[in-house]
């Protein structure tokens, strides 16, 4: 019986590690994973429509009257559906929510994915180099947590810099 039990709690734990992205299935039902931003950019008329999954590192948080604006810088997405670190991207979108989101939670550095359908394009400026947006009408938002650094971390005990970090001789 303990067998039966510990069989099905293995195959539990592994299938949850197997999980391919941050939404459930029935809502990316008609999603194309390989679309990425620059295809988008490059001809959004043909994608008008479309449901996307993107994402990237937070820019800058917008409340408006009715909704909230996020700027984000867009990263390549992993297995897991987060965005990945590094210093390549494909440019930056605009996600649009109908509900309001805090700044200081959906704050900029955080990383993000959104699943949503693509409106159009918006030109803007960054800095003085106009710049045109892909905006994306967010169905659902996937914050993921802070990344914290291992060293300097107040979680962790300091150590000096000339500690082993093996116990071998040096």
């Amino acid at each position: 019986m303990w067998r039966r039990s510990l069989t099905g709690a293995l195959v539990a734990f592994l299938s949850a590690g197997c999980a391919s992205a941050p939404f459930p299935d029935e809502t990316l039902r008609g999603v194309d994973r390989s679309l990425r931003l620059g295809a988008l950019r490059a001809s959004p008329s043909a994608y008008r429509g479309a449901r996307v999954m993107l994402g990237g590192q937070i820019i800058a948080t917008v409340p408006k009257p009715g909704a909230t604006e996020i700027e984000i810088l867009s990263r390549r997405l992993g297995d897991s559906g987060a965005p990945e670190s590094g210093d390549r991207s494909d440019g930056r979108f605009l996600a649009r929510s109908a509900k309001f989101l805090d700044p200081a939670i959906y704050a900029p550095g955080r990383r993000l994915t959104v699943l949503g359908t693509v409106k159009g394009t918006e030109e803007r400026p960054i800095g003085t180099v106009p710049f045109t947006y892909l905006v994306v009408e967010a169905e659902r938002l996937k914050l993921w947590p802070r990344e914290e650094n291992w060293v300097g971390n107040p979680s962790y005990p300091p150590l000096p810099l000339d500690a082993p970090v093996l116990p071998y001789p040096r």
